[in-house]
């Protein structure tokens, strides 16, 4: 039965938004502030769909089977009754008719429930700064891209990873050669001694984030990081109203290899750096590591737009905890000519200096 969730303002009634920059929880009609830490104060409501009387639920059967709706769930706005279609994977966002503020509970319950959420500190109102301070010095934009340039509409969404914490221990085995060079008069004699190096090893990493969505790209999220988890707060679905989130599709399972090989990779080579102090040449042989990993399952804050410029529109994300934007911005050929020429001038006149000085130095 799909169920939906709205953070209540225990003043007024009106559903409220997580506010970024007071990180509280704000009523817009009211301008009552609720801290969604505050348990005693905190109203939610979670509605099943039986629960909303007079809605004909056979018509909703009906329009949720048809072949326009894909088979997506469909869940009932508790504010004005409208129905409101979400994809498999999303787990907030918002009533298209009244604006209202909905968290989809049954894509956050039982093993859907993210363990944790860091959440959003950089404020919608603070992107078009941030984003003016990625373009700084940006040599090759074309001359009237700041005049013509638009950012389109901004995205909220909290973004499902899986942040894994590993051990790894074991015995490696190292071929190991140590050359020694001596003079005798006249002669160079060079010494060749081999080594069998076997090196016990204990390695821990911690906070290791990837990704959970496969529409992500990877990418692109691996950009926007770091992260501090330090802020991350026991979820709460109070930090997920007014934005749009998630939920994974792949599975801790299927992430759990691709952590442990980049962990394990990570291991070995430190292992190898370190393992071939005071030798010439370190070849790694055989050996094993064991690894006892594991996962929780938290979201991250990113924010998601696309400037329009001339006939295109280029995509940006923007770090929504520490504000790094990332994107891929025009450049324009006759900026590109003008920089070439530029630095091209610049090293002529260096060599031509050099020449100049070498002739009357005499060197």
């Amino acid at each position: 039965m799909s169920q939906v969730y709205e953070q209540k303002c225990p003043r007024c009634g009106a559903a409220m938004r997580f506010d970024a920059e007071t990180g509280k929880l704000i009523c817009d009609y009211c301008d009552n502030i609720v801290d969604i830490e505050a348990e005693d104060q905190k109203q939610e409501t979670v509605y099943k769909d039986d629960e909303i009387k007079g809605f004909d639920f056979k018509k909703l059967t009906d329009q949720a089977s048809r072949p326009d709706t894909e088979n997506l769930p469909v869940y009932i706005c508790v504010s004005c009754g409208a129905e409101v279609i979400a994809s498999p994977v999303q787990t907030a966002t918002a009533c298209p008719y009244c604006g209202n503020n909905i968290v989809l509970t049954d894509k956050v319950s039982g093993m859907l429930r993210p363990d944790k959420v860091i959440p959003f500190h950089i404020s919608s109102k603070e992107l078009p700064a941030a984003v003016k301070r990625f373009y700084k010095d940006k040599k090759l934009l074309p001359k009237d891209f700041f005049s013509e340039s638009k950012m389109g509409n901004v995205t909220g969404v909290y973004i499902p990873f899986w942040v894994f914490n590993g051990k790894f221990s074991g015995d490696l085995d190292y071929f190991a050669e140590k050359v020694t060079t001596t003079r005798r008069g006249d002669y160079l004699y060079s010494t060749e001694d081999h080594y069998v190096l076997v090196r016990r090893a204990q390695i821990a990493f911690d906070n290791i984030p990837v990704d959970a969505g496969e529409k992500i790209d990877n990418a692109l999220m691996d950009s926007l990081e770091p992260f501090n988890l330090e802020e991350a707060k026991p979820f709460d679905m109070g930090y997920l109203a007014g934005f749009t989130a998630e939920r994974f599709d792949e599975k801790k399972s299927t992430m759990s290899d691709r952590a442990r090989k980049r962990m394990l990779n990570t291991a070995r080579d430190m292992i190898a750096s370190r393992a071939g102090g005071g030798y010439s040449n370190v070849r790694y042989q055989s050996g094993y590591l064991n690894a006892d990993i594991d996962a929780s399952y938290m979201l991250f804050p990113v924010y998601l737009f696309d400037i329009k410029y001339g006939n295109k529109n280029y995509n940006f994300a923007v770090n929504g905890q520490t504000g790094k934007v990332v994107g891929r911005l025009p450049d324009s050929k006759n900026a590109r000519v003008s920089y070439f020429y530029k630095w091209f001038g610049i090293v002529a006149g260096i060599l031509i200096a050099l020449s100049i000085l070498k002739y009357f130095l005499g060197w």
